[in-house]
C-alpha cells in the first residue's frame, strides 16, 4: 500500500499517521450539527504513527489543529491543507484502533482544494523534470497549477534569494495573468516553481523569501503584441515592476 497522505499535529509537528487516500479535501462532504455545517474528512487505510501513539499516551494530550498533508512517491510532504476539529480529540481516552482503519473527522477546512488542484497534486507526486508542462493544461487546470505551486512552496521553500538575476520567459503561450504567473514561477524557481498568483501576492514575493529580490531583469520573449499593448493586467504589472526596481524587457 502506498501512502499518499499524512496527518500532522499542527501544534507540535508530530506525524499522527499516514493513509492511502483522503476524502473531503474539496469540501464536498458536509455534516450538519445543530444547524451548522462542518467539513467531514475521511482518511482511508489510515495507520497511526507509533511515536505519536507513545507521545499521546505519555502526555495525555489531544489533537485539535491539523495539517492534511500530501505526500510524494517517496513519502515526503509536498503540500498541506489546514484543518480545525469541531472539538479537541483525546486519543489516549478513545483508543487508536489496530492496523489499518478508516479515520473520520468533523471540523473546518480553512482552504478547500479544487478538483483541478487534486489532479495537479497527483502529477507532482513525481519530481517535475522539465518546464512548461502547464502549457499543455486547460485554463481551469492552470488555475489548479498555481494553487499547488503556492502550497508546494509553503512546504518546500529551502532556497536563498538572489539579486541581479536575469530570467527568461517564452511568452508564446502567455495570454493572461494566469499564464504569466505559471511562467514567472518557473522562470525564477524552476519547473513547477512559484512567484505569485496575482498582483498582490507578486508584491509579497518581491519583498523577499521567494527566490529572487530586486533588482533583477525579466526578459519576455515572443509576447503577443495584442496582450502587451492592450491588456490592463500588463499595464499594472509594468507599474509594479517599475516601482520595485525590476526591469521588464519585451522582445
Amino acid at each position: 500500500m502506498i501512502n499518499k497522505f499524512s496527518l500532522i499535529d499542527a501544534e507540535n509537528g508530530l506525524t499522527i499517521g499516514n493513509s492511502s487516500d483522503l476524502i473531503g479535501l474539496t469540501g464536498s462532504c458536509i455534516e450538519k450539527i445543530d444547524d451548522e455545517d462542518f467539513h467531514k474528512i475521511t482518511l482511508v487505510n489510515f495507520r497511526f504513527n507509533e511515536k505519536f501513539v507513545e507521545y499521546c499516551k505519555k502526555n495525555k494530550t489531544y489533537i485539535n489543529n491539523l495539517y492534511l498533508t500530501i505526500l510524494n512517491n517517496e513519502g515526503t510532504p509536498i503540500g498541506a491543507y489546514y484543518y480545525v476539529l469541531k472539538e479537541p480529540h483525546y486519543y489516549h481516552r478513545s483508543g487508536f484502533g489496530e492496523g489499518l482503519i478508516k479515520l473520520e473527522f468533523v471540523g473546518a477546512l480553512l482552504q478547500i482544494a479544487t478538483e483541478d488542484s487534486l489532479a495537479i497534486w497527483d502529477m507532482r507526486r513525481s519530481l517535475l523534470s522539465k518546464s512548461n508542462i502547464w502549457t499543455t493544461l486547460s485554463k481551469k487546470l492552470r488555475i489548479g497549477w498555481l494553487e499547488v505551486a503556492r502550497l508546494y512552496y509553503n512546504t518546500n521553500h529551502n532556497f536563498q534569494d538572489q539579486q541581479n538575476g536575469k530570467y527568461y520567459i517564452d511568452a508564446t503561450n502567455v495570454t493572461d495573468s494566469i499564464d504569466f504567473f505559471c511562467a514567472l514561477g518557473e522562470a525564477i524557481n524552476g519547473p513547477g516553481g512559484y512567484y505569485g498568483y496575482d498582483l498582490q501576492s507578486l508584491g509579497d514575493c518581491l519583498c523577499g523569501g521567494f527566490g529572487a529580490t530586486p533588482p533583477f531583469v525579466i526578459y519576455l520573449i515572443n509576447a503577443s503584441s495584442k496582450w502587451v499593448e492592450c491588456d490592463s493586467f500588463f499595464r499594472q504589472l509594468e507599474d509594479i515592476f517599475a516601482n520595485r526596481n525590476v526591469t521588464l524587457v519585451c522582445n
